[in-house]
């Protein structure tokens, strides 16, 4: 195991302890998220987005050699019924993949039944591939896209003002919870 992937093993170790410490091994705070009854989750996903985003926008802003940025084809379709698929599939088993694999390594049963779903599902999906590719992936591919470019605006300030917006919502989601908790 080389440096990096120590570092990414301590960093995934050490998020993940931090998840299950917030109480995300469970998989009541998702549904409550879904129920929209606790936003607790959403706030900790548009955060990681916006800093992640960030991250990324300095890395290949300032050192281009270190970041490799894949960007995946825009498949109109197969994101609009994935997403689908991944909602519904979050909403029966009260878990997003993060969560589920949280909660599989604190011993939540639920998290393993999750992980085992998400696996049989993921392998249910390479096998109807074939058959889903020209119905979902070859219609409406709008190939590598990217904010920025589509904006024609540089990286890391598109970045840097998508990240405030996220920024903003999580602020307001705040204060909605503590007017409904007053």
């Amino acid at each position: 195991m080389d440096k990096t992937q120590l570092l990414g093993l301590l960093t995934g170790v050490l998020f993940g302890f931090a998840l299950h410490r917030a109480g995300f091994s469970r998989c009541g705070l998702v549904m409550r998220g879904l129920a929209f009854r606790d936003f607790t989750m959403l706030k900790v996903m548009l955060t990681a987005i916006a800093v992640g985003m960030v991250g990324a926008a300095v890395l290949a802003t300032f050192a281009p050699d270190v970041a490799h940025l894949k960007i995946k084809s825009l498949y109109v379709w197969g994101v609009l019924v994935g997403g689908l698929v991944f909602g519904v599939g979050m909403a029966i088993a009260g878990y997003c993949p993060g969560t589920a694999l949280v909660g599989l390594g604190g011993g939540v049963r639920d998290g393993l039944l999750a992980v085992a779903g998400g696996l049989l599902g993921a392998f249910a999906f390479i096998l109807a591939y074939p058959t889903l590719e020209p119905i979902l992936i070859q219609p409406l591919d709008l190939g590598k896209l990217t904010l920025h470019e589509t904006l024609r605006l540089p990286y890391l300030p598109t970045a840097l003002v998508v990240a405030a917006m996220l920024g903003g919502i999580v602020v307001w989601l705040n204060r909605l919870e503590a007017k409904a908790r007053a």
